[in-house]
């Protein structure tokens, strides 16, 4: 993308365009013979015998000025490794996250609310992970945001075992930010329900998680249902993991709370460049610079070259 640092300036050109044209009408009053009146009082149009004289000149000024406004070129780049946040989200899947207590039930309503957050990360490495009774790795932190909310949206139940394997999720999750070199790594870990089908305890993988990362992971749990569905969530597990890895354990009863625990998250781990840290920009005033001195040179001696053969010297 191109820009100008200081666009303003160009404004300058046909306000000395206009004043040039009412000094040389005022000097063209009375004159008697040849006036040197300076490089920038003739009409800046090309005509026989007032290319050098005129044109060169006028064109080196403008040149002069686009390059006062530093003219720039940019591109947008991806956060070096270290830079911003990664994030592995990782979402249950097991049969009870199609009870309605959330309309349409607690899955949809669960992967809304994931695509709006992963919209508002636009500088951060986001991954997935869906886990029932065994977890899967569907995508590794990426800034590919695009297939990100393809694999979201396309996320169904079946295709893993049915069951709650906290422990493993959690573990899986935390593998796939082993290779990172952020100095923050997060994990939003969503369940419904109790452990049912993982071999270690999620505690005791919390406690593991802890050891091998220390600060550098964060780990919040949100607890998904209504205590009216029928189905028992394990809220002790869930805040004991959060404890034990820097975050914290968010509650959500219905839409709205789980729109509010991304949004806290957000608040939580802002990420270390903004947008506009992404754009890289490189000056070009220095060759139109160049050009401008030039031509202005240039015109300066034609001008003077003409004065002195129509007798203004003498």
């Amino acid at each position: 993308m191109i820009r100008f640092a200081l666009w303003p300036v160009l404004f300058l050109y046909p306000v000395i365009v206009f004043i040039s044209a009412i000094i040389r009408k005022n000097a063209s009053h009375g004159k008697r013979g040849a006036v040197f009146t300076g490089p920038f009082t003739g009409t800046p149009t090309v005509t026989s015998g007032r290319f050098f004289t005129v044109f060169i000149p006028w064109t080196g000024l403008l040149f002069l000025i686009i390059a006062l406004a530093r003219p720039q070129s940019g591109f947008e780049r991806l956060p070096d490794a270290g830079e911003g946040v990664d994030i592995v989200i990782a979402l249950d899947v097991s049969t009870s996250m199609l009870a309605e207590d959330y309309n349409p039930n607690r899955l949809e309503v669960a992967k809304d609310a994931a695509l709006e957050f992963i919209e508002n990360r636009p500088n951060d490495r986001i991954g997935l992970v869906l886990y029932a009774a065994e977890p899967i790795t569907i995508c590794p932190p990426t800034f590919d945001h695009f297939t990100l909310t393809r694999f979201i949206t396309n996320a169904e139940l079946g295709f893993l075992a049915d069951g709650t394997a906290i422990g493993s999720g959690l573990a899986t999750a935390a593998c796939g930010l082993g290779s990172s070199s952020t100095d923050r790594r997060v994990i939003v870990l969503l369940s419904d329900g109790v452990e049912t089908a993982g071999v270690v305890d999620p505690v005791t993988v919390a406690e593991a998680v802890s050891i091998l990362h220390g600060d550098s992971i964060a780990v919040y749990t949100v607890a998904i249902g209504t205590e009216s569905s029928g189905y028992e969530v394990d809220r002790e597990t869930l805040s004991s993991i959060a404890e034990l890895n820097n975050g914290r354990l968010f509650n959500v009863y219905n839409k709205d709370d789980l729109e509010s625990v991304y949004a806290s998250i957000d608040s939580l781990e802002a990420s270390t460049l903004p947008e506009k840290g992404l754009f890289v920009y490189k000056d070009h005033y220095l060759g139109w610079l160049i050009w401008a001195l030039l031509l202005l040179g240039a015109g300066e001696y034609f001008r003077w070259k003409a004065f002195r053969i129509t007798g203004g010297g003498q």
